[in-house]
């Protein structure tokens, strides 16, 4: 009856273990990487739509083309929470709800929508790596007023 009770008390503890093993797969699927490609995305169209911000229009004549470069790096952006899941899904869904109908709204001079674009940006990069994918962002030039 001894080393029944033993044998018991052994597979009680193999069976917890297991849960807990269990246990510790489903805290790793929170971090699973699961969303890596939309947000390496997100980052790499992000970066773009940043790099014509500040690159600006270069001269009078290249306003159209750089405006329509510009809406189409956001246009790019606005597709990608239905390709994401969870937190990532949400945050994106913050991030394209913020962003403006004019894309030049994000470079006025103390502004709500650049300030927006870069907080909800450092969401998404935030639940990004809560994911499992480190992103690097670059930053939004934002202009302020001074006296």
């Amino acid at each position: 009856m001894h080393s029944k009770a033993r044998f018991t008390v052994v597979a009680a503890g193999a069976v917890l273990a297991l849960g807990l093993a269990a246990g510790c797969s489903s805290d790793d699927a929170a971090a699973s990487g699961e969303n890596t490609d939309v947000c390496n995305t997100f980052a790499s169209d992000h970066n773009a739509f940043v790099a014509l911000v500040a690159a600006g229009p270069g001269s009078a004549e290249n306003v159209e083309k750089w405006t329509a470069d510009k809406q189409a790096a956001i246009d790019k952006v606005k597709a990608l929470p239905s390709t994401a899941s969870g937190d990532v899904a949400s945050s994106l869904t913050t991030f394209t709800d913020a962003l403006p109908a004019d894309t030049l709204e994000l470079s006025a001079p103390d502004g709500q929508s650049g300030k927006a674009f870069v907080d909800n940006g450092a969401a998404v990069k935030s639940v990004c790596e809560a994911d499992g994918t480190t992103i690097t962002l670059d930053a939004l030039p934002l202009s302020t007023f001074t006296n």
